[in-house]
């Protein structure tokens, strides 16, 4: 198991809304260094996460599995602290690929994803247990047939909008031929949201050519830059089960209002996961922000493990970069 190398994370707990200088919001880019991770021991039975989020209110982080089931940690003060129990967990009945919660109306947002279909659910004040109604999203285009597994897997929240992105783009997009998707944009009105837009994003085809699933490629979660309405920071993410290895980059995307697309910083990711000695990415699909002990923006990334063998819940940690 790998543990920190850095020191204590004292001050992860500290969202960085209402923290970010105006200056920050306005930069033209961003990047982020490689600070730290951590493996979690397959005793610690923390597997299959794909979403999560931090409620400032309740300092609490909010992790959510792709086979129902939902973790509650409100005590993370180091990175080593995810290796405790949570203090709560509970089945939802829902296959979640995502989470988001919007403070300001109180609203959970989250992705689905099961044998029948892929959608966009909302519940004011908690997320569902079974049986519990929630409303949907209605989503402009068809997502990609259940057997496929390319269907709604990130969601960004920002003061005005949720984003909402297929993880191949629609069903008449997911294919390699097909080098444009489109994510689809919807304004926070009264508690509930109404479609907005839709906006033409790059995604990289082919970049998992072995296996002729992830030869689609895949967004697998994206994240607003809190208090910027204009970029979005966008995971893109593959999985090769011949060779078992994870190639995975974030990009910063910035809206273009005008043309409605999403125009991808591809020459230059905000991040990239692959080529660093002594770490090897695993099925990254959840972030969230955070702040360490020093005050600098970190983005906590945790990959989904799919309960195999061959793969690992990891918690990593990325500083976001003075421009």
């Amino acid at each position: 198991m790998k543990t920190s190398s850095y020191g204590f994370v004292k001050r992860l707990l500290i969202p960085l809304v209402g923290l970010i200088t105006v200056s920050f919001a306005q930069s033209q880019t961003v990047s982020f260094t490689f600070k730290d991770y951590l493996t979690l021991p397959r005793s610690r039975n923390l597997h299959n996460i794909s979403g999560m989020d931090y409620i400032r209110e309740r300092q609490e982080w909010q992790l959510a599995g792709d086979r129902g089931q939902y973790f509650l940690f409100r005590n993370i003060h180091q990175l080593t602290d995810w290796v405790c129990e949570p203090d709560s967990s509970f089945q939802t009945g829902l296959f979640l690929e995502a989470v988001r919660y919007d403070a300001a109306s109180d609203t959970y947002f989250f992705a689905v994803e099961n044998d029948t279909e892929s959608y966009v659910g909302f519940k004011q004040h908690a997320i569902p247990r079974p049986g519990e109604s929630f409303e949907r999203v209605p989503l402009p285009r068809a997502m990609p047939l259940p057997a496929t597994n390319k269907g709604i897997e990130a969601l960004a929240v920002t003061s005005q909008y949720l984003w909402v992105a297929p993880e191949a783009g629609s069903r008449d997009e997911a294919s390699v031929d097909s080098a444009l998707i489109h994510f689809y944009r919807y304004k926070k009105v009264n508690g509930s949201v109404v479609f907005d837009a839709e906006f033409s994003y790059g995604i990289d085809r082919n970049i998992c050519p072995v296996d002729a699933n992830e030869a689609l490629g895949g967004v697998s979660e994206m994240i607003s830059i809190p208090g910027d309405e204009n970029r979005l920071l966008v995971l893109e993410r593959c999985y090769e089960k011949t060779t078992k290895t994870v190639t995975a980059k974030l990009y910063e995307a910035q809206v273009d209002e005008a043309n409605r697309k999403l125009i991808k910083r591809k020459d230059k990711p905000a991040f990239d996961f692959n080529g660093r000695n002594g770490f090897r990415p695993d099925n990254v699909e959840a972030m969230a922000w955070g702040e360490d002990e020093d005050g600098k923006k970190i983005l906590v990334v945790i990959s989904d493990d799919n309960t195999g063998k061959n793969q690992w819940t990891q918690i990593i940690l990325l500083e976001m970069q003075p421009n």
